[in-house]
């Protein structure tokens, strides 16, 4: 459990990794958070360590950046979200449509049928997908997607 000092720098690390994303179209690094914050790379490892721990943060296993963001991706995925000037990567379809709902702007996702490989384009607006054809699909139950967020 985290001190209340710890509380208080984990919800400013959680809000500079946001607002990075959300401006840059990428996912801060531990190196650029720290600047970013004055804060030694051992506090913000720290922080994400605990973010992830409290399912607000996916680190990569090798390095303790950040892998997922929930909704954003950190690395290219199928599911590619233009929101007006901005791109992003979601790590699933439902990801890819919070993107819009989290930023509350319309858009466009850009993915493939994950059975056949067909191209499939989403449009989000005013907060609803407008008709197309396709389905969305959720192989595992919400209720298990944090047994494995990554391969969920």
């Amino acid at each position: 459990m985290p001190t209340d000092r710890e509380a208080v720098f984990d919800k400013e690390v959680r809000r500079h990794v946001y607002n990075y994303i959300i401006n840059k179209s990428v996912v801060p690094t531990i190196i650029e958070t720290a600047a970013a914050l004055s804060s030694a790379q051992s506090e913000i490892r720290a922080s994400f360590k605990r973010l992830a721990d409290a399912h607000m943060l996916v680190l990569q296993r090798d390095t303790s950046e950040i892998l997922m963001a929930n909704p954003f991706s950190a690395v290219p995925t199928p599911f590619l979200v233009q929101v007006g000037v901005h791109s992003f990567y979601g790590n699933c379809v439902w990801d890819a449509m919070g993107i819009p709902a989290m930023l509350k702007q319309d858009a466009a996702i850009r993915t493939s049928c994950g059975d056949c490989g067909t191209a499939m384009n989403l449009k989000i607006t005013n907060g609803s997908v407008e008709q197309s054809e396709g389905i969305v699909h959720f192989a595992i139950p919400a209720a298990h997607w944090w047994d494995d967020i990554v391969f969920s």
